[in-house]
Protein backbone atom coordinates (compact mmCIF):
# COMPACT_ATOMS: atom_id res chain seq x y z
CA UNK A 1 0.00 0.00 0.00
CA UNK A 2 1.34 3.42 -1.06
CA UNK A 3 1.99 6.13 2.29
CA UNK A 4 0.95 9.54 0.81
CA UNK A 5 4.28 10.50 0.85
CA UNK A 6 5.24 7.62 -1.45
CA UNK A 7 2.60 8.52 -4.04
CA UNK A 8 3.49 12.08 -3.95
CA UNK A 9 7.01 10.96 -4.13
CA UNK A 10 6.11 8.66 -6.92
CA UNK A 11 4.07 11.11 -8.46
CA UNK A 12 6.35 14.28 -8.47
CA UNK A 13 8.73 11.96 -9.71
CA UNK A 14 7.33 10.95 -12.71
CA UNK A 15 6.37 14.44 -13.62
CA UNK A 16 9.36 16.64 -12.50
CA UNK A 17 11.75 13.96 -13.99
CA UNK A 18 9.72 14.49 -17.16
CA UNK A 19 9.77 18.51 -16.74
CA UNK A 20 13.80 18.25 -16.14
CA UNK A 21 13.96 15.45 -19.42
CA UNK A 22 12.08 17.71 -21.49
CA UNK A 23 12.17 21.26 -20.39
CA UNK A 24 8.39 21.41 -21.97
CA UNK A 25 6.26 21.89 -17.89
CA UNK A 26 6.49 23.66 -14.73
CA UNK A 27 6.16 23.13 -11.12
CA UNK A 28 5.92 25.27 -8.31
CA UNK A 29 4.36 26.00 -5.07
CA UNK A 30 2.87 28.71 -3.17
CA UNK A 31 2.78 29.19 0.33
CA UNK A 32 -0.12 30.66 2.67
CA UNK A 33 -0.39 30.51 6.46
CA UNK A 34 -2.00 26.98 6.95
CA UNK A 35 -1.09 25.19 3.80
CA UNK A 36 0.85 24.70 0.75
CA UNK A 37 -0.28 24.36 -2.61
CA UNK A 38 1.72 22.27 -5.31
CA UNK A 39 0.88 22.78 -8.88
CA UNK A 40 2.35 20.93 -11.83
CA UNK A 41 1.81 21.31 -15.65
CA UNK A 42 2.65 18.95 -18.32
CA UNK A 43 1.45 17.92 -21.62
CA UNK A 44 -0.20 14.45 -21.43
CA UNK A 45 1.84 12.97 -23.78
CA UNK A 46 4.86 12.55 -21.31
CA UNK A 47 2.78 10.61 -19.07
CA UNK A 48 2.75 6.65 -19.63
CA UNK A 49 -0.13 5.05 -21.18
CA UNK A 50 -0.36 2.98 -18.19
CA UNK A 51 -0.79 6.20 -15.80
CA UNK A 52 -3.27 8.46 -18.37
CA UNK A 53 -5.35 5.10 -18.00
CA UNK A 54 -5.09 4.70 -14.08
CA UNK A 55 -6.23 8.00 -14.05
CA UNK A 56 -8.50 8.48 -16.91
CA UNK A 57 -6.36 10.58 -18.69
CA UNK A 58 -6.69 11.64 -22.44
CA UNK A 59 -3.19 11.70 -24.21
CA UNK A 60 -2.65 14.04 -26.93
CA UNK A 61 0.22 16.44 -27.77
CA UNK A 62 -2.99 18.98 -28.00
CA UNK A 63 -3.81 18.55 -24.26
CA UNK A 64 -2.12 19.85 -20.90
CA UNK A 65 -2.74 17.97 -17.54
CA UNK A 66 -2.62 20.45 -14.46
CA UNK A 67 -2.25 19.02 -11.11
CA UNK A 68 -2.48 20.56 -7.80
CA UNK A 69 -1.92 19.00 -4.25
CA UNK A 70 -2.92 20.81 -0.76
CA UNK A 71 -0.56 20.33 1.84
CA UNK A 72 -1.78 21.45 5.18
CA UNK A 73 0.76 22.24 7.42
CA UNK A 74 1.11 19.44 10.63
CA UNK A 75 4.12 19.97 13.53
CA UNK A 76 7.10 19.83 11.14
CA UNK A 77 5.93 18.44 8.33
CA UNK A 78 2.99 19.11 5.95
CA UNK A 79 0.36 16.37 4.65
CA UNK A 80 -1.82 15.88 1.61
CA UNK A 81 -5.90 16.83 2.35
CA UNK A 82 -8.90 16.68 0.38
CA UNK A 83 -10.32 20.37 -0.85
CA UNK A 84 -11.78 21.93 -3.97
CA UNK A 85 -9.86 23.93 -7.16
CA UNK A 86 -11.31 26.11 -9.63
CA UNK A 87 -10.47 28.31 -11.83
CA UNK A 88 -9.47 29.17 -15.61
CA UNK A 89 -6.71 29.95 -18.24
CA UNK A 90 -6.79 32.39 -20.66
CA UNK A 91 -4.47 32.63 -23.35
CA UNK A 92 -2.55 36.09 -24.88
CA UNK A 93 -5.61 36.39 -26.72
CA UNK A 94 -7.69 37.05 -23.81
CA UNK A 95 -9.26 33.29 -24.73
CA UNK A 96 -10.84 31.67 -21.63
CA UNK A 97 -10.57 28.45 -21.17
CA UNK A 98 -12.42 27.05 -18.02
CA UNK A 99 -10.52 24.37 -15.89
CA UNK A 100 -12.87 21.71 -14.91
CA UNK A 101 -10.79 19.80 -11.76
CA UNK A 102 -11.40 16.23 -10.34
CA UNK A 103 -10.18 14.79 -7.42
CA UNK A 104 -8.45 11.83 -7.09
CA UNK A 105 -7.15 9.76 -3.88
CA UNK A 106 -4.65 7.52 -4.49
CA UNK A 107 -3.33 5.83 -0.84
CA UNK A 108 -2.73 8.82 2.01
CA UNK A 109 -2.49 11.58 -1.52
CA UNK A 110 -5.23 13.64 -2.91
CA UNK A 111 -4.19 15.30 -6.62
CA UNK A 112 -7.03 17.51 -8.28
CA UNK A 113 -6.24 16.83 -12.00
CA UNK A 114 -7.76 18.77 -14.71
CA UNK A 115 -6.97 19.16 -18.39
CA UNK A 116 -6.90 21.58 -21.00
CA UNK A 117 -6.63 22.25 -24.46
CA UNK A 118 -3.05 23.66 -25.37
CA UNK A 119 -1.09 24.47 -29.02
CA UNK A 120 2.61 24.62 -29.60
CA UNK A 121 3.97 28.02 -28.77
CA UNK A 122 0.94 28.79 -26.69
CA UNK A 123 1.14 30.97 -23.66
CA UNK A 124 -1.26 30.65 -21.21
CA UNK A 125 -2.35 32.31 -17.49
CA UNK A 126 -3.66 30.43 -14.97
CA UNK A 127 -6.01 31.83 -12.23
CA UNK A 128 -7.20 29.01 -9.88
CA UNK A 129 -9.40 29.86 -6.47
CA UNK A 130 -8.15 26.82 -4.00
CA UNK A 131 -9.24 25.48 -0.66
CA UNK A 132 -8.80 22.27 2.16
CA UNK A 133 -11.75 20.65 3.01
CA UNK A 134 -12.68 21.93 6.35
CA UNK A 135 -10.65 25.25 6.10
CA UNK A 136 -12.47 28.75 4.60
CA UNK A 137 -9.52 30.15 3.65
CA UNK A 138 -9.48 30.82 -0.42
CA UNK A 139 -5.75 30.28 -1.88
CA UNK A 140 -5.73 32.18 -4.64
CA UNK A 141 -2.89 30.30 -7.37
CA UNK A 142 -1.93 32.09 -10.63
CA UNK A 143 1.11 31.37 -12.35
CA UNK A 144 2.07 31.35 -16.36
CA UNK A 145 2.64 28.41 -18.49
CA UNK A 146 4.35 27.88 -22.09
CA UNK A 147 3.98 25.33 -24.30
CA UNK A 148 6.58 24.11 -26.99
CA UNK A 149 6.39 21.86 -30.00
CA UNK A 150 7.65 18.46 -28.76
Amino acid sequence: MLTMRNAFVIWSGLLLGLLLATGSGHANEVEFDRHVVHYTVVNTTFLSPDVARAYNIRRSSSRALVNIVILKREGNGVESVPGSVSGHAVNLNRQLRNLSFRQVRDGDAYYHLAEVRVRPGEVLDFNLRVSAAGDDEIMPVSFRQSFYRH
